[in-house]
């Protein structure tokens, strides 16, 4: 290989690599991450006509500031943002090695690009990747010497991610401990150049802190469970993946040793690894481990706020792989080998563990459904009132104007009343249950709203607060008009299943043909007919579906199951664990198997409630297989069951 193809090698790489995240965000049709990406996307692609959102604490005012021109091409043009930031993050990483002294240097841009959470966050609209990049850059100025740099780039960080105010001190030490005390003060630059230029529009100087996003003293008002102190460690094999995990280790050990090494040059780089990059990435885990474990700063323990800090973690898992490559000492081909061995792994493990291309998920595709109808609908002419703010990037619109809006972004249940008669409400379980304050019941109750339109994934979907996943589209009528939006409902859902169906299997009104057993029957309460199933004390599993996978129509297009009940419970159970089952069994052992407990689905005590579970056919092992349908009732809950159908059907 010639001199300048080695001294070039790494733009090889990087360039490859980039057009590699290129082609995968846009064929990528979703994002990693759910709607905090189309948040930061809308304060992003607004910021020109709302310059307030470049100081918006919750936006990241320096995320905002960087990505606000590539926001103005769409998504795809946010998502490219990230891309670039990720690339550069790993270059710095790569000159990092180099000045740490790493036999492999080029290594770094492999294992930073392709640590399994690092990888998916690239193509998406979310902050970790800027704080990344600016910690990162800020340790490449400090190797360089320029110790003012480095102080003036890291006061930054806290205006990237909030999580920078804890990485200050820990910076402020480092720079003390190498007697660089001139630099200290910088530390703050960020802090006063953000707080003198926020002062002239928030009119506070303090900004800052009277404005942080989080409670820092309490607990979030909707974010209150409290997890495992080991969630993060726990969730360790989607955030970094088993071979960078045992690489990791290995690299505290061989980090700790060397700190200890006769050679001083060795002891001072070791020293230097684990000031700047181990130190920093065990801080940032402690701590998103303690706010999520007494649930503090409305931290719901989401293992992407990880990536921020795992270019560090690569850098720390090319010590260990440099410290294990001198098992092959004896050779160098066989340490190349070893090299190229280890590196295939960390790329096919990461590149197995996520699809491709990336598709949305249950929730994001309904919302564009929605979307999608609504702007073929009659009603597109209206300004619509929302829930999620996804339906605001859907449909082109800016929720941030206040003289003349476009449309409405609904954020509390105080405002429902006030919406105006022909005007349209687009409601989703997610926020709407719980951001905005309005349970399902609530919509539904309201009988001068009129539910006009009905979408649900095509799976079920428990989103936040327990609540299924679903959107009503509500029209407000006139005064002197009602309307039941419970028959409206189920009348919705059950011509849309209808339409999905392909061939039904099963359909029990449990009314008793002469001379049949009716023991089991009861005329206390009846859906339909005079009839329905009593589930009590005596009765573990309900009446239900047996099926050979062979005797399954063949070519028909069908790829699901789904399985509708109407129940009456007496009483809703919260602890009971009654569950709607269908399973596929091969040899009596289940190899696919769908469940939903019904006493989490919100239903209504003392009145019939439709429920459904769908779930996908899977690969058959055998023609022998069965597919079985029926409600478990291990706790022998009382309630009552009617008109329950099993139908094949076509799912997207």
């Amino acid at each position: 290989m010639s001199d300048r193809l080695k001294q070039n090698l790494h733009w090889i790489l990087l360039g490859f690599l980039l057009l590699l995240f290129i082609i995968y965000s846009f064929v990528s049709t979703g994002y990693y991450g759910g709607t905090d990406n189309v948040a930061h996307y809308l304060f992003s692609h607004f910021a020109f006509r709302h310059p307030e959102h470049f100081l918006n604490t919750w936006a990241r005012p320096m995320y905002t500031i960087f990505s606000s021109p590539f926001a103005q091409f769409g998504m795809q043009g946010l998502k490219l943002y990230n891309i670039l930031t990720g690339i550069a993050t790993a270059y710095f990483c790569f000159r990092i090695a180099g000045m740490l002294g790493f036999r492999h240097p080029l290594a770094a841009i492999i294992l930073v690009l392709f640590t399994p959470l690092y990888f998916i966050m690239l193509p998406t609209a979310l902050t970790e990747i800027i704080f990344s990049f600016i910690f990162v850059l800020s340790l490449f100025f400090f190797l360089r010497k320029n110790y003012l740099m480095a102080a003036i780039v890291m006061s930054f960080l806290p205006f990237a991610r909030s999580e920078g105010f804890i990485m200050l001190p820990l910076f402020m030490f480092v720079l003390f401990v190498y007697k660089q005390y001139r630099a200290i003060p910088f530390l703050v630059s960020g802090l006063v150049i953000f707080s003198i230029i926020g002062s002239f529009y928030h009119h506070d100087l303090f900004w800052v802190f009277t404005k942080f996003p989080y409670p820092v003293s309490g607990h979030h008002p909707i974010y209150t469970e409290k997890g495992s102190l080991w969630h993060f460690i726990q969730s360790r094999n989607s955030i970094i993946g088993l071979p960078l995990e045992l690489l990791f280790l290995a690299g505290i050990a061989v980090t700790g040793i060397e700190c200890f090494a006769r050679d001083p040059l060795v002891r001072r780089r070791a020293v230097l690894l684990g000031l700047l990059a181990l130190a920093p990435f065990l801080l940032y885990l402690a701590f998103h481990s303690v706010l999520y474990w007494k649930a503090l700063g409305g931290s719901m323990g989401l293992g992407r706020v990880m990536a921020a800090m795992l270019p560090l973690a690569a850098l720390v898992c090319l010590k260990g792989y440099e410290g294990l490559e001198q098992i092959f000492r004896f050779s160098v081909i066989a340490q190349r080998i070893f090299l190229a061995l280890v590196l295939a792994v960390v790329v096919v493990t990461t590149l197995l563990s996520f699809p491709i291309p990336y598709t949305p998920g249950p929730e994001e595709a309904t919302i564009q459904r929605v979307s999608d109808w609504y702007k073929k609908s009659p009603y597109a002419g209206r300004k619509p009132y929302f829930t999620d703010i996804s339906t605001s990037m859907q449909l082109g619109l800016d929720y941030f104007e206040t003289k003349n809006p476009d449309c409405y972004l609904l954020k509390d249940c105080r405002y429902l009343d006030t919406i105006p008669p022909n005007s349209i409400l687009i409601w989703d379980a997610h926020f709407g249950s719980n951001e905005s304050q309005i349970p399902p019941d609530s919509m539904l109750r309201r009988t001068h709203f009129r539910l006009i339109r009905y979408f649900r994934p095509t799976e079920n979907w428990i989103t936040f607060g327990g609540y299924p996943y679903e959107c009503y589209v509500m029209k407000v009528l006139q005064p002197g008009q009602h309307a039941d939006n419970y028959a409206i409902r189920d009348s919705l859902i059950e011509a849309d299943e209808n339409n999905s169906a392909v061939k039904n299997i099963l359909f029990n009104t449990f009314e008793p043909a002469p001379g049949s057993d009716t023991s089991m029957l009861s005329r206390d309460f009846a859906f339909s007919g005079l009839h329905s199933f009593k589930m009590d004390e005596k009765t573990e599993f309900s009446p239900g579906a047996w099926l050979l996978v062979s005797t399954l129509p063949k070519n028909t297009g069908m790829n699901g199951i789904r399985a509708v009940a109407y129940v009456y419970l007496t009483a809703v159970d919260r602890e009971a664990n009654t569950l709607m089952v269908i399973s596929f069994e091969h040899k009596n052992q289940s190899y696919s198997y769908t469940s939903m407990n019904i006493n989490q689905q919100k239903l209504k005590p003392g009145q019939w409630n439709r429920i459904s579970l769908t779930a996908r056919l899977p690969g058959f092992k055998s023609p022998d297989d069965c597919m079985k349908f029926y409600i478990w009732n291990p706790g022998k809950q009382v309630f009552y069951m009617d008109n329950l159908k099993v139908d094949l059907v076509k799912m997207p």
